[in-house]
């Protein structure tokens, strides 16, 4: 495994990281990414051996991929957090995002979203009865029940499954939402291409449901259906605020413990992050960005509200930095809803979209963190290190922000074995975050409302080293499942 890191016998023709595009890296798994040169250097064999003997002995603490800049002195690391027990979960989902698909094999697919829900049902299904602390969560479906197939209602002790289709007051506002962080022509543009593309099947004789192509060269298709499912997508992380928000009830009578507030998830696709303010030559799959409609929105009901988007994505959000960065300049300061939002994202560099290459602080607010990750970084050696110093401190502190909500922005796409980055993470990782994530904002004397919103994570065969995207998804809902 560690030699199939530098060179796969089975793979395509090398092609240097820098140069590869993303379209390259589309293939099946058969076509093993290639992040080195296939030359085995014996300073890339060093790298192997000691990359195997962290994996079998990890250190607490280790430098070997982190930037030689300081790093900042926690401020709360002797604290301890409040207990918090369970939150509830609900869950939102569209079951017909699968008329957003493309005509040919993409990594982006219809599976991604029925892979996880599988998951989730035989995880609930597998801890019911068995562990009586859990609170009740929820699994919505938000499709039009003309698009999507008869879901009946289910239930067990640990989860709640129904449908719950969004309303055209609820379309509408979302369509709102996706004009205001977007340039109005930027919705426009893809609306129309939808629609004129599906009238002109109509009138042809066909399905009224078709593909219509590429928006941005190979990677970033349209569907007849496109639009609509990126509304719906909307509309699924605004209910999913809408539940982090929506109560503020205790769940317990211990007055030493804090409020458990629901934890919303959105399961849609696809994703968003890469989505800029305009429409863009590369989108890398993205066509809205959900995750700052979701801000938007959040904004619109409480304008003063703080939010923090952490992005643990492998591939760099350069879509919401450019939003920020055109809607900050596109206004008076009186409109200007910008400096209530924080944005860090925790990134391999070099890969897609090839920016956020530096560890700064940036923005006309300097409200955007960018965390840049080395390729072949694992958990133990340099991504913890990275996250607890750096991600976590900016997006939650007691010192200077303490948010109201934090979004995140959860991609899968730094496993191990995902074929379109190079980073080392394996599923268990990701419910350590999540871990972390809870135990730090205990600390702090607001207790925001947190939502997670899926954005990549392409691995979908079961039984792979490291896991796959719905392992890594489980484990996040493992670690919010259980009490601190």
């Amino acid at each position: 495994q560690i030699l199939g890191r530098v060179w796969d016998p089975t793979s395509s023709p090398t092609t240097h990281p820098t140069t590869m595009t993303t379209s390259q890296l589309h293939r099946p798994l058969a076509a093993r990414r290639v992040t080195m040169s296939p030359t085995i250097t014996s300073i890339q064999w060093a790298m192997r051996i000691v990359a195997l003997a962290l994996s079998l002995h990890p250190p607490t603490s280790c430098h070997a991929f982190s930037s030689a800049s300081p790093a900042p002195t926690p401020t709360q690391a002797s604290q301890s957090p409040i207990p918090i027990l369970s939150p509830p979960l609900q869950i939102f989902y569209d079951s017909s995002n699968y008329l957003h698909r493309d005509n040919t094999f993409h990594p982006e697919c219809p599976d991604r979203v029925d892979h996880c829900l599988d998951a989730i049902r035989r995880y609930f299904s597998s801890v019911n009865n068995e562990h009586s602390g859990l609170s009740a969560s929820s699994m919505i479906d938000v499709a039009n029940n003309s698009l999507s197939p008869s879901i009946a209602s289910t239930s067990n002790e640990s989860i709640q499954e129904d449908s719950s289709p969004l309303s055209r007051q609820e379309l509408e506002h979302a369509t709102n939402i996706l004009t205001q962080i977007h340039d109005s022509s930027h919705v426009a543009s893809i609306q129309n291409k939808c629609d004129s593309s599906r009238q002109q099947r109509i009138d042809e004789g066909k399905d009224p449901s078709g593909w219509i192509g590429y928006i941005d060269g190979s990677d970033t298709y349209l569907t007849t259906e496109s639009h609509n499912v990126g509304v719906r997508a909307t509309g699924a992380w605004i209910r999913a605020v809408d539940a982090a928000l929506g109560s503020h009830e205790t769940a317990v009578s211990n007055d030493a413990e804090k409020p458990t507030k629901p934890i919303g998830m959105a399961l849609t696709r696809p994703p968003g992050h890469h989505a800029t303010h305009s429409l863009s030559l590369s989108n890398g799959f993205c066509i809205y960005n959900f995750a700052m409609a979701a801000a938007a929105h959040a904004l619109s009901i409480h304008p003063s509200m703080k939010i923090s988007i952490l992005d643990w994505d492998v591939h760099f959000g350069q879509g919401l930095m450019d939003i920020l960065d055109k809607c900050s300049n596109s206004g008076g300061a009186e409109n200007d809803w910008t400096s209530n939002v924080r944005y860090a994202s925790l990134h391999q560099v070099p890969c897609f979209p090839y920016e956020g290459q530096s560890r700064k602080r940036q923005g006309r607010y300097e409200n955007v963190m960018t965390i840049p990750i080395q390729p072949e970084s694992t958990w133990h050696c340099g991504y913890r290190e990275l996250f607890t110093t750096y991600a976590l401190p900016f997006v939650c502190s007691q010192d200077d922000w303490e948010p109201d909500l934090i979004i995140v922005c959860a991609g899968y796409d730094a496993l191990d074995s995902d074929e379109l980055a190079s980073v080392n993470l394996v599923a268990k990782d990701y419910g350590e975050m999540t871990r972390l994530l809870r135990e730090h904002i205990g600390l702090c004397s607001k207790q925001p409302a947190v939502i997670f919103g899926l954005e990549g994570g392409y691995q979908l065969r079961d039984g792979v080293a490291g896991g796959n995207l719905s392992d890594g998804l489980i484990e996040t809902i493992k670690a919010l499942q259980c009490s601190l």
